[in-house]
């Protein structure tokens, strides 16, 4: 099993891991947007930062089967 996640990390850090890298930093921007965005606008209402961080998190964990279902790997 560790060689198998030694084999993506080397495969993702080459390039070659995914058949459309931007496609997936575009995807996971999107989500990492989300969750800021969440996040900011949580503590703007004055809730506590940790509540909001909670919030924003499983928020965007939620986001991300969506994301990524379209997902291709080389």
């Amino acid at each position: 099993m560790l060689d198998m996640v030694k084999n993506s990390v080397i495969l993702f850090w080459q390039g070659r891991l995914f058949q459309d890298l931007g496609h997936v930093i575009k995807q996971a921007s999107i989500g990492i947007v989300v969750a800021a965005v969440l996040v900011v606008v949580l503590a703007k209402m004055g809730l506590a930062l940790w509540l909001c961080v909670v919030i924003g998190s499983l928020v965007s964990g939620g986001v991300q089967p969506y994301l990524f279902k379209d997902l291709k790997y080389a």
